[in-house]
């Protein structure tokens, strides 16, 4: 089997020849620019290193990587301000406006960036929505696809990355997080006109890449819904609020998109409450499948879900396993992984979110050379 063949077996639910793998085929599954290099270092491979999300310090993954680590995916990340940030430096810190009008911020001190100011956080009513200066995606989201051509190979599956965060996320930045919570239950009005809004953008962004002949095995799209312990709101609250808007969008892509788009749909937390409304809506993939957070026991979840969702994640813990456990550790926690979710397919091996800085690479080494002894089926 090829990359592409190999996935979508998976996501059929059937078991292909071994466990797909994805690294660094979207911003929730990426390795850390400084990793990466470490790596690349490690198997030979000079050259610089693009960024493909510098608010995460994420890396391109390049196609002579992919082929060394038999990487299954291919990820497409269109061409935006989190990719090319028009940056400028005062003070030692680094700032740019993206194309929603959010304000990032970077202290030489830190890795990422965070959201230092909110476009409507001091927005009173519809009207003030409606005058914000809301992005266009054009052509010039997609000009790197051809650039990138080089790194991407038809016998891999494509992921393509959605504009922007989720359609909650996006509006708890534009909002700012408190603001945009309290708005759901003191001023509904406004922020239903604000996820409507986000959501007019998304489904232009689908619109660009069905014109232009894009192809689009999987989306990935997400919000993260969750804390380490419970839901962000409650049950109702998401029904009301979002279940209508990621149903509308997860069937505008399938209406849109060619040759038979998966939704791979990234929450981290305790997202488990959530799983059959978000089915429900039209998800086919889950992720990050954080198996540290409460209620998400991977044992559970295959069981209960494992015939109509695709694990996409959950391959070795991001938290505390991988960064600070010993190889042996990781390792083990990886076999276990693969046991508890690798029968009957439905399971793509990624890391439970990004790889970041602070892994060591002999831990990386450990996590992909466990995948490689035990993805066999």
């Amino acid at each position: 089997m090829n990359g592409r063949q190999r996935v979508l077996t998976s996501l059929s639910h059937q078991e292909p020849d071994r466990v797909p793998l994805d690294i660094g085929g979207s911003i929730v599954t990426g390795i850390d620019k400084n990793v990466y290099n470490a790596w690349k270092s490690y198997l030979g491979l000079n050259g610089s290193t693009q960024i493909v999300d510098h608010i995460q310090g994420l890396a391109f993954m390049e196609g002579a990587m992919k082929g060394k680590l038999h990487i299954d995916v291919d990820g497409f990340f269109p061409n935006s301000h989190r990719k090319h940030p028009p940056l400028t430096l005062q003070n030692g810190v680094l700032t740019f406006r993206d194309e929603w009008g959010i304000v990032w911020r970077k202290p030489s001190s830190s890795l990422y960036f965070d959201v230092a100011q909110s476009p409507l956080q001091h927005a009173q009513s519809v009207h003030d929505i409606e005058s914000h200066h809301w992005p266009k995606p054009s052509k010039a989201a997609l000009n790197d696809w051809e650039t990138e051509a080089e790194h991407r190979d038809s016998r891999r599956l494509t992921i393509i990355e959605s504009f922007g965060s989720g359609i909650f996320e996006m509006a708890t930045r534009l909002r700012g997080y408190e603001q945009f919570l309290t708005d759901l239950f003191l001023n509904p009005t406004l922020a239903e006109a604000i996820l409507d809004h986000i959501l007019q953008v998304k489904m232009e962004y689908i619109d660009l890449l069905a014109q232009h002949h894009i192809p689009c095995d999987v989306l990935r799209e997400g919000d993260d819904l969750a804390t380490q312990q419970s839901l962000l709101f409650s049950q109702q609250m998401y029904r009301a609020y979002l279940f209508p808007r990621h149903r509308d969008l997860f069937a505008y892509v399938r209406k849109k998109l060619f040759p038979n788009p998966k939704i791979f749909f990234h929450s981290c937390g305790a997202i488990a409450p959530l799983l059959p409304d978000l089915i429900e809506a039209g998800i086919d993939i889950i992720n990050p499948v954080q198996f540290s957070a409460s209620g998400m026991n991977v044992e559970q979840l295959k069981k209960e879900f494992g015939d109509v969702l695709t694990f996409w994640g959950g391959g070795v813990d991001t938290q505390a396993t991988l960064p600070y456990g010993q190889p042996d550790q990781v390792k083990e926690e990886v076999k276990r992984q693969i046991d508890i979710l690798a029968p009957n397919g439905g399971f793509v091996f990624a890391a439970v979110h990004n790889i970041q800085n602070d892994v060591p690479l002999q831990n990386v080494l450990a996590m992909w050379e466990a995948w490689e002894e035990n993805s066999r089926y």
